[in-house]
């Protein structure tokens, strides 16, 4: 069951490189954007989840937020951090008003955590058999707290009222859930596996009708290739991104001749390394019960945006691949694989 917003609501998805924002609501139609746009964010000043200058943050942001007369309203915030831990547990089938009594007492056995500088919640994955017992599969998100409260802080100190902190898995598990068909062609009934290619890493969760089976944080992004280059080439950093985000097509088959041929050979190798650490996600998924196949792969994110990677993933893996352009519920006139998971921060279920 969804909860529906009456008014307009922004939603904020952090990110190293930019912070993406929309304006809109979630309907019982589906999702309408309004508006969208993003704040470049300088080097250093956010990393990995963690504000470097409140202050200058906060000023930056007040002033984008003016200049696109978007300066009202509730904001579902959307993080990302590799320090945020995700772990899949199973318990007793119990009702769910009993699930957070339970965490809160077994919490140390199930996440190796501090509890004093986490905060923890969690989403029912359904139920499994073990051991002829039924039992409850859980995912856990533990945040850190400084995480949390920093971003509440820095709404706050734009005075605009901080109504969620979701994380970006979620985000997008809920966006294709609602969203229903994709791409004006593929169905969203069977398992789907979506990549988030972005700066500092590479978000993946699969979902399956609404509900999270995996989701990991895969320490590889743009940057691992950029520093890739910058190893062997003299160039700078922004070269270097600006040549790989105006790449012709990764499946290229160029001469060992050609000035170019070593640049993709190495961005190639780059990329399959981060795919190889997915495979081993795919694998995971795929052992843990019979049937579990992934049917397409969606990508989305800053990566998405290079020539061809989508054939080449699908290449990798043997399975269908695309970059997310648009869903037949979600009423939205810019770059949908750009924004995916702001526009899903617009959207709440009672279950999450």
């Amino acid at each position: 069951m969804g909860v529906f917003n009456s008014k307009n609501t922004l939603s904020f998805d952090f990110a190293q490189d930019e912070i993406k924002i929309v304006e809109g609501k979630y309907t019982k139609k589906g999702v309408v954007v309004g508006k969208s746009f993003s704040l470049d964010l300088p080097e250093g000043l956010y990393e990995n989840g963690e504000i470097r200058d409140m202050d200058q943050l906060s000023y930056l942001l007040r002033n984008c937020l003016k200049e696109n007369k978007a300066m009202q309203g509730e904001v579902h915030g959307v993080v990302n951090s590799t320090n945020v831990i995700m772990r899949e547990v199973t318990m007793p089938k119990v009702d769910q008003a009993q699930i957070k009594s339970i965490i809160n007492y077994q919490l140390e056995d199930y996440i190796p955590i501090n509890p004093q500088e986490y905060i923890v919640n969690f989403i029912i994955l359904g139920s499994i058999v073990e051991d002829g017992i039924e039992k409850l599969s859980i995912l856990l998100i533990g945040v850190p707290k400084v995480i949390v409260e920093t971003h509440l802080h820095l709404i706050k100190n734009i005075d605009l009222k901080p109504a969620v902190l979701d994380y970006q898995g979620n985000a997008i598990n809920k966006l294709i859930f609602v969203g229903e068909e994709i791409n004006n062609y593929y169905p969203t009934g069977d398992p789907i596996a979506c990549l988030d290619l972005g700066y500092e890493n590479t978000s993946l969760t699969i979902t399956h009708q609404g509900t999270i089976k995996v989701s990991r944080v895969i320490d590889i992004g743009v940057k691992y290739l950029v520093d890739l280059h910058r190893n062997i080439e003299d160039i700078s950093e922004k070269e270097i991104y600006d040549k790989l985000m105006n790449m012709k097509d990764l499946e290229d088959e160029l001469s060992p001749i050609s000035d170019d041929f070593r640049f993709l050979e190495i961005t190639k190798e780059g990329f399959d390394e981060c795919l190889s650490r997915v495979e081993l996600v795919f694998r995971y998924f795929k052992t843990r019960e019979i049937g579990n196949e992934i049917s397409l792969i969606v990508i989305h994110g800053l990566f998405s945006d290079i020539e061809g990677i989508d054939k080449h993933i699908s290449k990798f893996f043997g399975i269908p691949c695309v970059k997310l352009s648009s869903l037949e519920k979600v009423k939205f006139n810019g770059q949908l694989s750009k924004y995916a998971n702001a526009i899903g921060g617009l959207i709440r279920l009672s279950e999450v």
